[in-house]
């Protein structure tokens, strides 16, 4: 039978001041639901929701967890239906001042707490209550594509200048004071143009190894700007992925010179075997150098002539 049991009570059991709070509010009147009435909340429950609560769920900010008890008056399903029109009060409160359902997760025990109390204790007649902050997981930004790289099967190379140096030793009897070997050394300036996405590379070739000269011309030979030599790779690379390892072969007076060059390529593709026309040469001999082909510029926009 409905009792009214005077004003309703609130107790604040935790409250960190940023989005989590504990409390129950009880005192609720005895078998408020006598008669299947809906009764409106209380007011000072209804003020600590308005104060306390309904801050913490705004704007889709937080959860709340409702649980309802009963005292242990009455039968078991009776006081389970009491506590859980309890929490549904506190559920419905909560919705007509713009909580949405997916916010609240309403529960109750019946007199399963008041196990231990009086028949009829103001605190088994409650709704306690969690508040918690609701963690949005906002889906992480557009995953940057890298560009695709620009490689390609077909490049041409141009030698832009080079220097052998060749340091003879004693001359032979065998070439009769008409030739001289020794230690040589390669200089040379080259430029890879990869013709399909018109990007070009400049490499700088450092060498070590032996050349012959003729006596009669310097122990310094020279190459002017050379000519474009076409070659294609095994597999698409990159214009600047040639190099590090590579060897220099040359042999040539004047006008005329012939020329090899092998260029190390990334693992898995075929370094480049080439022969290739170097220009005119100033100074006569032939050197094999072994060294590094090394990139000091680009790749680049380049559209050859």
């Amino acid at each position: 039978m409905f009792r009214a049991t005077g004003p309703g009570k609130f107790e604040v059991g935790f409250d960190n001041g940023a989005g989590i709070l504990e409390a129950v509010l009880y005192n609720f009147d005895f078998d408020d639901f006598y008669g299947r009435q809906t009764r409106p909340l209380k007011v000072e429950h209804a003020k600590f929701l308005d104060d306390k609560v309904l801050p913490l769920l705004a704007n889709d900010r937080g959860a709340i967890w409702l649980q309802g008890s009963a005292s242990r008056i009455g039968a078991n399903a009776w006081n389970m239906e009491t506590s859980m029109v309890r929490a549904s009060r506190v559920q419905a409160y909560l919705y007509d001042h713009g909580v949405s359902a997916d916010q609240v997760q309403p529960d109750a025990v019946g007199e399963e707490l008041a196990a231990t109390h009086a028949n009829d204790d103001e605190r088994d007649r409650s709704v306690r209550l969690w508040v918690f902050p609701k963690f949005k997981y906002d889906p992480p930004p557009p995953r940057r594509v890298p560009r695709r790289p620009k490689v390609s099967r077909h490049f041409k190379i141009a030698m832009l200048t080079g220097l052998s140096v060749s340091q003879s030793s004693k001359i032979p009897k065998l070439f009769k004071g008409k030739a001289a070997r020794g230690a040589a050394i390669d200089a040379i300036f080259f430029i890879v143009w990869d013709t399909k996405n018109n990007l070009s590379c400049l490499y700088v070739y450092i060498g070590l190894g032996v050349g012959v000269g003729l006596s009669f011309t310097p122990k310094v030979s020279g190459t002017t700007h050379g000519p474009w030599n076409s070659f294609t790779t095994e597999k698409p690379i990159g214009v600047w992925q040639f190099g590090r390892w590579s060897r220099f072969t040359s042999a040539g007076a004047l006008k005329w010179s012939l020329n090899w060059i092998t260029i190390e390529t990334p693992p898995g593709v075929d370094n480049v075997y080439e022969r290739i026309d170097t220009g005119t040469t100033l100074g006569a001999g032939a050197t094999t150098t072994i060294g590094d082909f090394i990139r000091i510029e680009g790749p680049s926009p380049f559209i050859g002539p």
